[in-house]
């Protein structure tokens, strides 16, 4: 079988993910990635035996490459996005889908005139926990979802190392499109209204101009209220060198918690027993599975009106803590 070539504009940390998921997959032929930086386009060449290239136009234009990935900056996604699109390229695209709802409809509109595949990578929902999770409240193990609690944060040390561009996001652009995506997949159900606060000050003054932590409450349309909490300010010293994560969602006649930490979840209910579930690893299966459903014509497990549901609920968070009211969604 002839392998499906594929690109990679983002040479990054999630950028390499893609890359070596790409390598290790007989399907495929890594066949170019970009960067702005010509040292990292060559860095990346090299690590992974393949061309590489400054220029957009070099990937857009080789008609070897029928799957780009697209790991760029959160603030970078849409125009690559719809140009990908427009020539042709099955689009894997990394969170956020954009940070715009008006971003997110060109690229809808720039898939649908294409014909192309286009996926939104949230690839929490691959996570067996998360999984196990969803699928004991869609059985009503827990009865109907009366509240919840979503926290995704990351250590200060981590954003020092690695967010460059922190100017351009902020944890609820980099880390809650995460939970919200989560909690609307896990809830089967769509934000109503949102209210939201921020608070600013401790990145600032180490030269981060963006928000140390952002809170979020949303009524969901069929009566849950959730409370979203992300922030860039997590002790150095948190066991975890990366992130905190964990949910919990409480029904009418049962709770399910999930700690990301510990890899397992927790389940209590009246006539449910408790499971722990093992975390295997969760970043390469999304990127395999959209191979799978370019090479078979299959749906994409995260559509681009995924995508942009939680980047129109992030977008009202942002809304809401700017006028410090709460904002309705349509």
């Amino acid at each position: 079988m002839q392998k499906v070539g594929v690109g990679i504009l983002g040479v990054g940390i999630y950028g390499q993910v893609h890359a070596r998921t790409y390598k290790q997959d007989s399907r495929v032929e890594l066949v170019r990635v970009w960067s702005r930086s010509e040292a990292r386009a060559r860095k990346a060449g090299e690590k992974f035996d393949c061309a590489w290239t400054t220029r957009v136009e070099d990937m857009l234009s080789d008609d070897r490459i029928q799957i780009l990935s697209i790991a760029t900056p959160d603030h970078a996604h849409a125009d690559y996005a719809v140009a990908a699109l427009k020539a042709g390229k099955h689009v894997l695209l990394e969170k956020p889908m954009a940070e715009s709802t008006a971003e997110c409809r060109a690229i809808l509109a720039a898939r649908d005139r294409s014909g192309r595949k286009l996926m939104v990578n949230y690839h929490n929902r691959w996570y067996p926990a998360f999984l196990a999770a969803r699928e004991a409240i869609a059985a009503g193990r827990i009865g109907q979802p009366v509240c919840g609690n979503f926290v995704l944060s990351d250590t200060i040390s981590w954003v020092e190392g690695n967010m460059t561009w922190a100017e351009h996001s902020g944890p609820e652009w980099f880390l809650m499109v995460h939970i919200a995506d989560l909690a609307f997949w896990m809830l089967n159900d769509q934000p109503q209204e949102v209210f939201a606060m921020a608070r600013h000050g401790l990145l600032a003054s180490k030269g981060f101009p963006t928000r140390d932590l952002v809170k979020a409450t949303m009524r969901m349309r069929q009566g849950a209220v959730v409370h979203f909490e992300s922030s860039w300010v997590l002790s150095r010293n948190w066991r975890n060198p990366v992130n905190d994560m964990w949910l919990s969602v409480q029904g009418e006649t049962g709770r399910i918690d999930v700690s990301a930490d510990y890899e397992s979840i927790t389940v209590t209910a009246d006539k449910y027993q408790t499971p722990f579930v093992l975390l295997n690893v969760t970043e390469e299966p999304p990127i395999q599975d959209f191979i799978s459903c370019v090479l078979e014509d299959k749906p994409v497990p995260v559509s681009g009106e995924a995508g942009m549901l939680a980047t129109q609920a992030v977008e009202a968070v942002v809304e809401s803590y700017q006028t410090n009211r709460v904002v309705k969604l349509g």
